[in-house]
């Protein structure tokens, strides 16, 4: 009888702990996590696991008991059906609430890639085509580099006034329909930073800002047609600025054509922004974008460049003393380097020989 006794009172013990644990995972599933807070931007990558997914809304304070998430998916049978997407959460929503919502309420988006080396109007008309700002819009935004100063200490070194020309990094993006300009800008500028911060404790070049960093990149990715070459032009254009060589190269100019290119503009003959050819006349257009008759670096960037640019510019060559390249003869985009003005002249005459 004693054990009879003992057993019930057992089993009892063991139903009120359930009851008590049910009553808690009910309080969870239906309580939010938060009474007030900002949405949150969540995205589920394609098949990512039930329990991963419930860990991260737990780290963005979306949810507070990620085992209780991932036992209530399995029970509804949503466990790995959870769809794949963008979303916009809030911590007032309940846990339930989310659950249905990472079924049905994906943000619909529009895919926006941004090739490397482009200037601004470029990178808006593609904006444009994905339907979700106007090309005026977006330029408008990108042009005002003071609205995002404060929210960015990379653009600390930005002149007064200028755009973000070359800040908004190439890259392919996933944007909400209902996205405005200055969203897309910002988060263009959330991939420039978080590149950026790949190569900024590793800059090789002495006393530059992060604005002369990213103009000389902008030159090196118009100029380089090889990724492994741009470290060796990088070193070019830098050896052209020491006052040192400015005896042996144009009294300190870089003598970049690209800038010229950026300087003239639109060509309507050519229907594009960056002209093939340029005439005698176009290398003395007054500008202080023209490298070739104005010494230093041109005010800002000229085009927007990727890592490998941003890399070279930021750590050329040390070992290259070169002042001088001329396109090879190979014609696969290599260069000819040289350290002198006769060896430059030498590979010159050899490339005008082989057109």
């Amino acid at each position: 009888m004693r054990h009879v006794r003992a057993l019930m009172l057992g089993i009892a013990l063991i139903a009120l702990v359930v009851s008590c644990g049910g009553y808690v995972a009910l309080g969870e599933i239906r309580a939010a996590a938060a009474a007030e807070g900002d949405p949150v931007e969540f995205i589920v990558a394609p098949g990512e696991a039930t329990a991963d997914i419930a860990t991260r809304l737990s780290s963005e304070d979306l949810i507070r008991q990620p085992a209780i998430f991932t036992l209530l998916a399995r029970l509804r049978g949503l466990d790995g059906k959870l769809q794949a997407g963008r979303y916009i959460l809030s911590p007032t929503m309940t846990m339930s609430e989310i659950m249905i919502a990472l079924q049905s309420s994906r943000v619909e988006e529009a895919q926006l890639t941004v090739p490397e080396g482009l200037r601004l109007e470029e990178i808006a008309a593609i904006v444009e085509k994905t339907g979700v700002v106007s090309a005026d819009a977006f330029l408008r935004a990108a042009r005002d580099g003071e609205r995002f100063r404060d929210q960015y200490f990379l653009l600390n070194s930005l002149p007064q006034g200028a755009s973000l020309e070359g800040y908004l990094f190439p890259d392919t993006y996933r944007v909400a329909k209902d996205a405005s300009a200055d969203q897309i800008v910002a988060t263009m500028l959330d991939r420039f930073a978080e590149q950026y911060g790949t190569i900024e404790r590793d800059v090789r070049v002495p006393d530059v800002t992060v604005h002369q960093i990213m103009t000389m990149a902008s030159i090196v990715q118009r100029e380089a047609a090889l990724t492994s070459e741009m470290p060796t032009i990088s070193a070019v254009f830098w050896n052209r600025l020491r006052p040192e060589n400015a005896p042996d190269f144009g009294g300190g100019q870089l003598g970049a054509d690209p800038t010229v290119q950026y300087a003239l503009g639109y060509s309507a003959a050519e229907s594009s922004w960056w002209r093939k050819t340029l005439t005698a006349a176009d290398l003395q257009i007054d500008s202080p974008y023209n490298t070739r008759r104005y010494p230093g670096l041109p005010p800002g960037p000229i085009a927007a460049p990727g890592l490998d640019a941003l890399r070279a510019a930021a750590q050329p060559d040390e070992s290259a003393p070169y002042l001088f390249f001329v396109a090879s003869c190979a014609k696969d985009g290599s260069h000819k380097f040289a350290s002198t003005l006769q060896e430059f002249q030498i590979y010159e005459a050899e490339y005008l020989a082989c057109q």
